[in-house]
């Protein structure tokens, strides 16, 4: 139960970095009741009943009304709120960051097919929108062979939050393809419990163009100077991931928290 403790510890000061805190529901799903039971008989820890913020509502309710603008054939698979939505600070004129998990050998075609769409309706973010409020974010694509990520306090925070609104039974498969999750991080095992199965491998004509989709973009990303980064573009698409986080964006964050953490140690 102490170690628990500890990785307590550490996911609250990552969240207090945010001005946020732990609710009740945080504590008894990641970790279950007994141990909130536990942790409550400290009375110097600080965790909130619940939080609420208007905009997190609201912003989970129109993602919730355009689902099927990111849904593609039967190659989505899951679709969950991340970023600044699901940790719950959000802020009126945000956008709303998107996780979306796709079949394998698709993930270059879903996006150009997504954008494509979005043309007509306009309602995910894109290079040309100065004002990006309630807009959709792509931020992550993921196919499925793609879910196992790197064991550090950052993707810790963004899976234990990250909120279902497609297919929520597929949370736990993610969850059961990083380990870590239970062995470092004490996450309760019924998490990570799932009878879903990745699926078979789209046929190789299928794969053909989506190679050629995942060329054409970043052509035309180079041509319209979005100043792609093809080196980390590449490299994620081995791992079958797209990711648009800004350049060391990650890196920073645990950087500062690791600096704050060990100060207070």
């Amino acid at each position: 139960m102490k170690y628990r403790h500890e990785i307590f510890k550490k996911l609250l000061k990552f969240r207090s970095n945010m001005n946020l805190s732990l609710s009740e529901n945080d504590i008894k799903y990641i970790w279950g009741k007994k141990f909130l039971k536990e942790i409550t008989k400290d009375s110097k820890l600080h965790i909130n009943n619940k939080y609420e913020n208007n905009e997190v509502n609201r912003k989970i309710q129109i993602c919730k009304k355009h689902i099927n603008k990111l849904r593609i054939f039967n190659w989505v698979q899951f679709i969950g709120i991340s970023g600044s939505v699901a940790a719950g600070f959000a802020k009126e004129e945000d956008d709303i960051d998107v996780f979306v998990v796709v079949r394998d050998g698709t993930i270059w075609l879903y996006r150009g097919l997504v954008v494509l769409r979005n043309i007509f309706h306009n309602r995910i973010r894109a290079k040309r929108h100065k004002n990006v409020k309630d807009k959709l974010c792509l931020n992550f694509i993921s196919e499925e062979r793609g879910l196992n990520f790197e064991n550090d306090i950052f993707n810790f925070h963004e899976l234990m939050f990250l909120i279902p609104v497609y297919n929520e039974k597929y949370l736990n498969f993610i969850y059961s393809q990083n380990p870590w999750l239970e062995e470092e991080y004490y996450v309760k095992k019924e998490n990570l419990q799932s009878k879903i199965l990745p699926k078979k491998e789209i046929n190789i004509i299928v794969r053909i163009f989506n190679y050629l989709a995942f060329v054409s973009q970043i052509i035309f990303m180079s041509i319209a100077r979005h100043r792609p980064d093809i080196k980390n573009l590449s490299e994620d698409n081995k791992k079958g991931r797209i990711q648009f986080f800004e350049k060391d964006y990650k890196k920073d964050i645990l950087k500062n928290y690791s600096k704050e953490f060990k100060s207070i140690n």
